[in-house]
């Protein structure tokens, strides 16, 4: 699995710090906590600011206003107005991209980098209203990644089928890492072009000459280290049929009365360590006490394992946490508090814990998906702990415990949440409105002729489908729903 970014990458980090000497202002302007910001954000700048003039010599293509997004039929009838609220998090994700534009040359540099077997990545985007691969690729050489990225396909080919030509002509390089592996944007920028010459070979690679974000990439989770990343739904919403096997279990979940749930914390776990950027000041994590736990240069902060061995092992009257024996979410009902801790980045396992009717206590990670900053609010429904320590935990045990009722109205609210939001009609509308405000901050028209690769999805899973090899089937044999 991979590290926060690739390795070759940092010596030019370094130098770019000590040329540049740029201060993280965007992440430096956000709340310490992810959970208790008010919203998103908004940006300052107008919406229709990137319509006017091309770059990077292009011409031609379609552009359409950012608003022409309620004038598909299907955007009433999958009711995308309802989920208005969590639209905030791409007006954040976009802010550096409307202040500075999203260029062709920036958006073909990531591609080069990133879309791409070893980075996982896929270069894809719409024209015409169709799901396109712009850039080819070895999909077997993606390993377990395939799956992921199938899903991601499938997924755009369903936003397809909703909205068609009301789609905006739009590419971006979609990836199924856990964390971000690219340059920093608020380490340079579009508006720092004067760059050490020569380039460091870390930047420059030989693929193509070093060109500076804001960049197109999509993905599941990252901090404000990385303020152009687009954060989209996690491929597992898709591969584990979220609304039919977890939100329609909800009444399971929430048949055993509040009272009966034993007042104990209880997590299982799988061994992962989560790994990080050594710059990024968001993702940093102490033990108990200032214990420096963090190793490998800190790019890995092993808090699953710290939590599990270390902290809970001492606290076990009131901790049950463990990476041995695992219990289906049902059985986890039989407890009043659940903990989520973080995996190699954001853990899926949220989505799963906030349904349940149990209190959640959520690991202060740094990192944060699409939905964490707009719906999520400590006390409100779940409960965030280690934003310093990993002692807060029982800081915060105590006041649910003193405060049994507001625990159970906080808990109940968990599960009003996902109920509401977390669906795949809210899905669909999220992708929907997310390519529509991408496409509003080009700074150049897009056009098929950019990309001499340009492949219909539908035409390359059909092909896919037409090979009897054992790997593609079982590749296309992955359960899937939007």
């Amino acid at each position: 699995m991979p590290r926060s970014i690739a390795r070759a990458a940092q010596p030019s980090l370094r130098i770019l710090y000590a040329v540049l000497a740029t201060v993280a202002a965007y992440a430096a302007s956000r709340p310490s906590s992810l959970i208790e910001a008010s919203s998103a954000g908004r940006s300052s700048s107008p919406i229709s600011q990137a319509e006017g003039g091309l770059s990077d010599g292009d011409s031609g293509g379609r552009r359409l206003r950012e608003s022409s997004f309620a004038e598909a039929a299907n955007y009433t009838a999958l009711e995308c107005s309802r989920y208005d609220k969590t639209y905030e998090q791409i007006e954040a994700d976009l802010r550096i991209h409307r202040e500075m534009g999203t260029h062709l040359n920036a958006t073909k540099y990531i591609a080069s980098r990133l879309g791409s077997v070893q980075m996982r990545g896929l270069t894809v985007g719409f024209f015409g209203g169709k799901a396109m691969l712009l850039v080819r690729t070895d999909f077997k050489g993606l390993s377990h990644h395939a799956k992921l990225h199938m899903a991601y396909i499938r997924m755009l080919l369903h936003l397809e089928d909703c909205f068609g030509s009301h789609i905006p002509d739009v590419a971006f390089v979609l990836t199924t890492s856990d964390t971000p592996r690219y340059v920093s944007a608020t380490v340079v920028n579009a508006s720092h072009p004067a760059l050490p010459t020569p380039l460091p070979a870390g930047v420059t690679g030989s693929r193509s000459p070093f060109v500076p974000p804001p960049y197109p990439v999509l993905g599941i989770g990252k901090s404000d280290y990385w303020p152009d990343l687009l954060l989209v739904p996690n491929f597992h919403f898709h591969m584990k049929l979220y609304d039919n096997v977890t939100l329609g279990a909800i009444p399971d979940y929430t048949r055993l009365p509040w009272g009966e749930r034993k007042e104990v914390l209880f997590g299982r776990f799988s061994r992962y360590r989560m790994n990080r950027f050594s710059g990024d000041p968001h993702t940093y994590k102490w033990g108990a006490a200032g214990r420096k736990i963090c190793y490998n240069a800190n790019q890995t902060c092993p808090t699953r394992e710290y939590f599990v061995k270390r902290f809970g092992s001492k606290h076990r009257e009131r901790i049950d946490v463990s990476f041995e024996g695992k219990r289906s979410m049902l059985n986890h009902t039989a407890f009043k508090y659940v903990v989520n801790l973080e995996g190699q980045g954001i853990s899926s396992r949220l989505e799963q814990l906030l349904p349940l009717g149990s209190l959640v206590f959520k690991e202060a990670s740094g990192y944060y998906a699409y939905y964490y900053r707009t719906l999520l609010r400590h006390r409100g429904n779940l409960v965030e702990f280690w934003r310093v320590g990993p002692e807060e935990v029982l800081a915060e045990m105590d006041w649910a415990a003193a405060h049994d009722d507001e625990a159970r109205r906080i808990a109940e609210a968990g599960v009003q949440t996902v109920q509401r939001y977390l669906t795949s009609n809210g899905r669909t509308c999220y992708w929907y409105r997310l390519l529509h405000g991408l496409h509003s901050t080009l700074a150049y028209a897009p056009s098929l002729e950019q990309w001499a690769q340009a492949r219909p999805l539908r035409e390359v899973v059909a092909d896919l489908e037409a090979r009897e090899e054992a790997w593609t089937q079982e590749l296309l044999a992955e359960p899937w729903a939007p």
